[in-house]
């Protein structure tokens, strides 16, 4: 079975305001040479494209180089948008049986997440990882309380997500065709009609979006690594 995988790595990282965050390091090592890492880990994936930050593509290039892989890896820019920036992944990667698609933003998904949501994927098509929220989630609009929403019924989604390749490719190209935008990748193959599978997310699976994030991010691998 042939299984790539796509760091999305090509945010500009506005609310954080450190530029690009996948060069953004924690604990010595940008989140980028974490997300190529964890795919460079996995037997299970074959070949890895990098979709990196069109104004810091040879930065993107020498942490990549820096991690010596042993399996193909490449660097492309990345779009405008993140599904932008999946679509060109998509067609940088090839065709394959599956593709797993990760957010270099989220340093600390584990292997067994990664691999827990592709086997999903093989199963049904489409998987990703999600975690129900510990508050009260309700619906405003205006600032005013709309509705109460069943935490039963809602997850908080993560990445990274896995799909049968030639169906998300198909859904990419049929979004850019007709203007469609969706949050990620799961939204997208979902609204073409697709079922979606949600397989158990982690709590450590944090994006990095905030100084607040960047700091208990730095703080948890600090604190991994040290026992290592």
């Amino acid at each position: 079975m042939n299984i790539g995988a796509i760091v999305a790595a090509a945010g500009t990282g506005s609310r954080l305001g450190k530029g690009s965050k996948a060069l953004v390091q924690l604990n010595g090592r940008t989140t980028l040479a974490r997300a190529v890492q964890l795919f460079l880990s996995l037997d299970e994936i074959a070949k890895i494209v990098v979709v990196g930050p069109p104004a810091r593509l040879e930065s993107a290039r020498e942490e990549v180089e820096s991690l010596r892989p042993r399996k193909p890896v490449s660097v492309t820019p990345g779009g405008p948008s993140r599904q932008d920036s999946v679509r060109a992944g998509l067609e940088a990667l090839g065709a394959c049986d599956y593709v797993v698609v990760h957010d270099a933003a989220r340093p600390l998904a584990s292997a067994a997440l990664c691999r827990r949501v592709l086997q999903a994927a093989i199963q049904s098509g489409a998987a990703f990882p999600g975690l129900p929220p510990r508050d009260a989630v309700k619906r405003v609009e205006g600032g005013r309380l709309v509705e109460s929403l069943d935490r039963a019924q809602v997850v908080l989604a993560q990445t990274p997500q896995a799909f049968a390749y030639q169906l998300l490719l198909t859904v990419h190209t049929q979004a850019s065709d007709s203007g469609q935008v969706g949050d990620d990748d799961a939204q997208l193959v979902a609204a073409s009609g697709h079922e979606v599978t949600v397989v158990e997310g982690e709590t450590t699976n944090i994006k990095l979006t905030t100084h607040e994030d960047l700091e208990v991010l730095e703080a948890l691998l600090k604190e991994q690594e040290a026992v290592r």
